[in-house]
């Protein structure tokens, strides 16, 4: 049975994920010898990291990384691009946490688009998100009222900030024709005051519809807000009649 989609908006998609590397899980290293001669005679994860977290420092950094393969190729690459820009982003940022913490700032998403797309630190696909977001911002397009990625991923995933977040997704192009489709649908049922799921997230709604339990106000909610075609519903109808009679579905 087709489940209806729940729309997650991530109106920062790429942006709050600039990646800039400089070694990456010395932890993971069970066989890391301190002090570290290649790190400045580092004496423990911390301390390389601090190492590491100097600009000056970031080719030693990369050399080690890549010698003990602690990074992957990509995050390499993206580390040496950065490198090349002068060890610093966006704001004056230097290493991933502080330019992830700058960049999650919706009012910084001017310059770090910029700044991704001068020196090439975002995959094509996520820049053409991230400069969808920027154009329907200077369109004069209100966006959710959320202030960082990672905050609107938990805002949108509130049934109650479903509108505002789609109406954004919406004008700014993050949704296909059949998610627009579902995504007005759901609303609708909102609005009728169909009471969806008590789960938030795809993910999680997707292993909470699973249970055998909670299949009946999954399908419920699914056949009113229209996301079933007639056979659909009219084996989800059915199966929805054998539960009420007490036959339980598989554990499946």
């Amino acid at each position: 049975m087709k489940q209806g989609k729940i729309i997650l908006i991530f109106f920062l998609a790429g942006v709050g994920a600039l990646s800039f590397f400089a070694v990456k899980a010395l932890a993971d290293i069970s066989d890391i010898q301190y002090p570290v001669p290649q790190l400045g005679n580092c004496v423990s994860e911390a301390d390389c990291r601090n190492y590491c977290d100097n600009p000056e420092n970031i080719t030693a950094c990369l050399n080690f990384a890549e010698q003990n393969d602690l990074m992957s190729d990509e995050e390499l690459e993206m580390a040496k691009k950065f490198s090349a820009a002068g060890n610093k982003g966006p704001g004056g940022c230097i290493g991933k946490d502080s330019c992830e913490t700058y960049c999650n700032d919706i009012s910084h998403i001017e310059e770090c688009i910029s700044f991704a797309e001068q020196n090439d630190l975002i995959p094509p696909d996520e820049l053409r998100e991230a400069q969808k977001v920027r154009d329907a911002i200077r369109r004069g397009v209100k966006p959710p009222a959320c202030g960082s990625k990672r905050a609107c991923d938990s805002y949108c995933e509130d049934p109650s900030h479903m509108e505002e977040c789609i109406t954004f997704a919406s004008e700014a192009g993050l949704m296909g024709d059949e998610e627009k489709g579902d995504a007005q649908k759901m609303l609708q049922a909102l609005k009728r005051g169909i009471k969806p799921p008590p789960c938030r997230g795809k993910e999680a709604c997707d292993e909470y519809c699973q249970q055998p339990d909670n299949m009946e106000v999954c399908m419920n909610f699914a056949i009113e807000a229209g996301f079933m075609g007639d056979e659909e519903r009219e084996d989800a109808q059915k199966m929805l009649s054998a539960i009420k009679k007490g036959v339980k579905p598989p554990n499946c």
